[in-house]
């Protein structure tokens, strides 16, 4: 018997922006020079570690996020590399992604892509077909678990 898969729809994602940029920068100072030309707040969370389907391994990757409550939007600037390979290989030319969630019809994205291209260090910047990444899935549901598990030690250690 034939296995099927799930196949995303265009609308898999409709609450979801995501930003690529290719920069020489260290993830610090990616982060420094956002936080600097937008109004972002990034902060830096430990690693986001990421379940690779094809190798069967688990990678960490470098993360910072902040959210905007007053908008209910969520930043996740991700580091793209590992020295085992990247998290999203049909995007390997993307140092890092931009994860906005919480955004609707790129209300945010367009002038966030604006911006960025405006910082030097920054060679460019694009807007991955989101339909595209098979592992986004996975991805997005690492962070979830992620973001969780942080704030709930946060909460512990107060």
């Amino acid at each position: 018997m034939a296995v099927k898969k799930l196949k995303l729809s265009p609308d898999g994602f409709p609450d979801l922006g995501l930003i690529g940029i290719h920069t020489d920068l260290s993830d610090h100072r990616l982060a420094y020079f956002i936080n600097k030309e937008t109004k972002l707040q990034l902060e830096r969370l430990d690693d986001l570690p990421v379940f690779n389907e094809r190798s069967k391994v688990i990678r960490d990757y470098c993360l910072y996020h902040w959210a905007d409550v007053d908008r209910r939007i969520d930043y996740y600037l991700i580091k793209n590399s590992h020295q085992e390979g990247k998290m999203i290989e049909q995007y390997a030319q993307a140092n890092y992604f931009l994860f906005i969630k919480g955004v609707l019809n790129g209300e945010v994205t367009k002038p966030l892509q604006g911006i960025l291209r405006k910082i030097i260090s920054i060679t460019f910047v694009f807007v991955p077909d989101i339909n595209k990444i098979k592992e986004l899935d996975g991805i997005l549901q690492d962070l979830e678990i992620h973001v969780i598990s942080q704030s709930t030690r946060l909460k512990q250690v107060k």
